[in-house]
């Protein structure tokens, strides 16, 4: 059959080219289903491998060469730097090359023959500057570009947190889009953008976040806790960040590594912080190093697909089963994240551990939340926080371990009374049991051990940490229901909860929208990854714009920002004294004090008005000549007596 193609075809061909190489909405539908399903989690004809063992033979494909770290600095404690150089067959080559103050102190070998291992002495004499890393066997010769720099020497860099912070937790690609030139790659796994579909990314980025960091500053927030910003270059779900693809690198989707030190920037010069999430866990499964991998023992191999068993009980039990424990420390997290091995590989270790000092040292950030904490090799763990700490003492961690009770939250903490096998050298931990006392506290009726009285005698048990003020605590999170869903969306709950947050011993962390009154529930859990209206240019509202808000969003957000800078205004409600008392008839009581003043917090954990004597309460409440309702203002010379509303708060600002 003769084929005819006329003009206007030809025409029509080239127009649709255009227009799905400049549009990142049409360019999405290459690459999935043309039906809107929401929840559609893998593109149009990709499939998730299943995990099997992986050679350490060397791959026959092509690939750029690269040394990690890409750089280093002098003035380190510990003058030893290990390089990872992966090249097509360097195993074979030996370092040829002088500069000053730097000395090879060994070279290794692996299986995998396109690695080679140097391990490199630096003195803090060592010559700045680029230079070259030359290799040779016999007459050929490979050179590497490498730089040494000095430590930076600013005062507001690696700052930590402290019970004065607020912290807001940001998903990048759910937040606000600044930079519609980055939203997708034609050379990246996952193509393009879909809004309509909560698996695939969005476009959210650096400079969206960049562009609203006056919001969240209005809001009384001190620190972001961003989701992973490392490259993320997977076949599906790669909005999230916790699959990385090379640990050197910024999701170019995200912007790049310039943007992100100009956030960390701008965030210290306005006197906030960066938390940077780590995951030392495991890697994605199109990282290069698992694509090609150095070792068979890099990583823990599989003979089939196991989850871990989720019960962090078998780090603490005297009684574990050893197949139980090794199914904790050693299952991959998910299919498409192998599980590294640090404490079975020297390499690994020192790979991990240099790549967290490098970031550190390169960006500036100020803390580490550590994804899956309870999940990694333990005594690695405990030899890494003490390795960054040791380089940045006033660095802060904290663990993601999603565990029930107080006494194995405490097991994971530094210098833990109940810990005979390891010091974690962890500061502190997301604090979960308060967390799943929060939910029964303002969802549930009052009982003996339920309701409110959950929080109260969770809440007892602080004696069992070295430091509880140092525990993050939190309504919700990106893998958790929202905190407005949970209570049915009773304003008066949700009002006390944010009060609770924001006055109780810790450091408070919010999610990105909870002071909008975001709903959803993890059902999936891309259903609480909510884009925020406003932050994409087609966006009929901003909820950035004060004036756009609803009458409801206004109410929780100005609520939410009045306690916060409340909060940093007062040190009484940071480090002060805690005093709480027995709750009595479904109401909990407590104080925050310290000698420039107190305030009294009084939650109705019933769906009842009541009334309440306060002579049980004069023990404290003696010590002090006036006290400010923060809500209406108003002033009292002394109280006997309050109304409060059912799931409602009060709250009391006492001065001597």
């Amino acid at each position: 059959m003769k084929c005819v193609i006329t003009k206007p075809i030809i025409f029509l061909i080239f127009f649709q080219f255009v227009l799905v190489c400049n549009c990142s909405w049409l360019l999405a539908q290459t690459n999935q289903s043309d039906t809107i399903n929401p929840e559609q989690v893998i593109p149009y004809g990709a499939t998730i491998p299943e995990p099997k063992h992986i050679s350490a033979r060397a791959t026959t494909e092509s690939f750029e060469a690269r040394i990690d770290p890409p750089n280093w600095w002098i003035g380190f404690k510990n003058k030893n730097v290990e390089l990872l150089i992966h090249d097509k067959n360097i195993g074979s080559f030996k370092p040829n090359f002088f500069h000053s103050g730097v000395h090879v102190v060994k070279t290794q070998t692996v299986e995998n023959a396109n690695y080679l291992f140097v391990t490199l002495h630096i003195s803090d004499s060592a010559q700045l500057g680029s230079f070259k890393l030359k290799f040779k066997n016999g007459n050929e010769q490979r050179a590497y570009n490498w730089k040494l720099e000095k430590r930076h020497t600013k005062e507001n860099r690696n700052l930590g947190l402290s019970a004065a912070d607020f912290i807001y937790l940001i998903m990048p690609d759910r937040f606000a889009n600044g930079d519609t030139t980055n939203d997708s790659y034609s050379d990246m796994k996952q193509v393009g953008i879909d809004r309509r579909k909560m698996f695939f990314r969005h476009g959210g980025d650096l400079k969206g976040i960049q562009n609203n960091i006056d919001y969240v500053k209005n809001l009384g927030v001190s620190a972001l806790w961003l989701n992973p910003v490392q490259e993320n270059n997977q076949v599906s779900a790669s909005y999230h960040g916790y699959a990385v693809t090379d640990w050197y690198k910024i999701d170019r989707r995200l912007g790049t590594l310039t943007d992100y030190k100009n956030l960390v920037n701008t965030l210290h010069n306005q006197k906030m912080k960066m938390v940077m999430d780590v995951i030392p866990n495991h890697s994605g499964n199109e990282n290069y190093f698992i694509k090609d991998l150095p070792e068979k023992n890099w990583i823990h191999q599989l003979d089939s697909f196991r989850h871990p068993n989720y019960r962090d009980q078998v780090l603490s039990d005297p009684y574990v089963a050893a197949s139980d424990l090794e199914l904790n420390q050693n299952a991959w997290f998910d299919k498409t994240m192998p599980d590294m091995n640090p404490e079975g590989n020297a390499h690994v270790a020192h790979y991990i551990i240099q790549n967290h000092l490098w970031w550190l040292e390169e960006t500036g950030v100020d803390a580490f939340r550590i994804d899956s904490y309870f999940y990694n090799d333990m005594k690695f763990m405990s030899d890494w926080a003490k390795a960054l700490r040791t380089e940045f003492p006033k660095l802060f961690l904290f663990g993601e371990s999603t565990v029930e009770s107080p006494l194995n939250l405490a097991y994971l903490s530094e210098k833990s009374p109940t810990n005979k096998k390891f010091d974690s050298h962890l500061q502190s931990n997301l604090d979960y049991p308060l967390y799943i006392a929060t939910k029964d506290a303002f969802t549930n009726s009052p009982s003996w051990t339920g309701g409110i009285m959950k929080l109260w005698s969770t809440i007892g048990q602080d004696y069992i940490y070295k430091d509880a003020s140092k525990n993050v605590i939190f309504l919700d999170n990106h893998d958790q229901p929202r905190f407005f869903s949970v209570i049915n969306e009773n304003i008066n709950a949700y009002k006390s909860a944010i009060t609770y947050l924001l006055t109780m011993r810790g450091i408070p962390q919010t999610y990105y929208g909870d002071e909008l009154g975001f709903t959803g529930f993890t059902n999936p859990d891309g259903k609480v990854r909510q884009d925020m209206p406003g932050g994409w240019l087609n966006d009929k509202v901003s909820v950035f714009k004060p004036t756009e808000r609803t009458l409801r969003q206004k109410e929780i957000y100005d609520f939410t920002a009045n306690i916060a800078h409340w909060r940093m205004e007062k040190t009484f409600l940071q480090t002060g004294k805690l005093t709480h008392y027995i709750p009595e008839d479904g109401v909990y009581i407590y104080f925050r004090e310290d000698k420039t003043g107190g305030a009294m917090i009084v939650l109705n954990g019933t769906d009842n008005v009541k009334t309440i004597s306060l002579k049980r309460y004069n023990a404290t409440l003696k010590n002090y000549t006036g006290f400010k309702d923060f809500i209406s203002t108003e002033k009292y010379q002394n109280l006997d007596k309050i109304d409060i509303d059912k799931r409602g708060v009060r709250i009391f600002e006492m001065t001597r």
